[in-house]
């Protein structure tokens, strides 16, 4: 699991919501990764303090930090999530200018936005803050990168967001695929003290001789069918859970003859009683 939290700060724990989610599923044997996005406002059940309660999936991290979280998405979507990493924005800044910055496109409707996130994320991250003032590509710098990824007001608003996020992920990556081993493990060693995660430094060390033979070869966000509600505040419902999770497990993992479990049903049957949408 990969977790942007909102921290302003190098603080990645408890009290941080989870902005950005994403599930990097990573297959050893073919070297295929698949990016799957969990939106922020998904409407599932969090158990924080021994009771359940539906909930925006972004409040687990801030309830109870990457363990609620990774809780959380194994509840809901019947998986076994055992590892994770944390980012804010000013470790993602970090490793975009490690790498020397990384290509991406921008459309004349995210220029208009993407200046007034430039601004905040220099301040943020006591960088510089260099406009983009046309459509184009663009090797971008740390703070772009990052203010690219926080644009939401574009057509597609949360939901367009996400995939934004994947995009610089996917840049990352493969802009780390042209560097050496030698630059590879450097770049390891000046960005892991600025993460926060439970994997070990040579377990990721361990990876890199490997890392030019993976590819992305999937890029998605969960769930497939939503429609929103607003009750003390607005959420995305999955539309179903159930129907969601299936797919997602037929789909993305492989799991042709996979059948929920009774968990994933009640909670899907809580979601349409609490809401009405099935």
């Amino acid at each position: 699991a990969i977790f942007g939290v909102d921290s302003r700060s190098n603080h990645l724990d408890v009290g941080n919501r989870s902005d950005c989610i994403i599930i990097a599923n990573i297959n050893n044997k073919t070297k295929e990764v698949k990016l799957i996005s969990v939106y922020r406002d998904t409407y599932v059940q969090i158990s924080e303090n021994g009771s359940n309660k539906l909930d925006k999936i972004t409040h687990a991290y801030a309830y109870g930090g990457p363990e609620l979280a990774i809780q959380t998405l194994n509840t809901n979507l019947d998986l076994n999530i055992k590892e994770f990493v944390t980012v804010n924005f000013d470790s993602v800044a970090k490793a975009v200018d490690q790498l020397g910055g990384v290509k991406i496109s921008v459309t004349s409707e995210e220029t208009k936005y993407i200046n007034t996130y430039i601004d905040e994320t220099a301040k943020v991250t006591g960088k510089t803050a260099n406009h983009i003032t046309q459509a184009g590509t663009y090797n971008m710098d740390g703070v772009q990168a990052v203010a690219y990824s926080r644009i939401r007001y574009t057509a597609g608003g949360d939901y367009k967001r996400t995939e934004r996020m994947r995009t610089v992920i996917e840049a990352m990556f493969t802009k780390l695929k042209t560097k050496s081993l030698a630059e590879i493990n450097k770049f390891a060693d000046n960005i892991l003290p600025k993460v926060y995660t439970n994997i070990s430094a040579g377990d990721i060390l361990a990876l890199t001789p490997s890392l030019m033979s993976y590819k992305i070869t999937e890029s998605i966000g969960w769930p497939y069918t939503t429609k929103g509600i607003t009750k003390d505040r607005w959420y995305g419902v999955p539309v179903t859970l159930e129907k969601n999770v299936i797919q997602l497990h037929q789909e993305a993992f492989g799991e042709t003859d996979y059948i929920p479990s009774e968990k994933v049903k009640s909670i899907s049957n809580q979601i349409i009683k609490k809401t009405g949408y099935q």
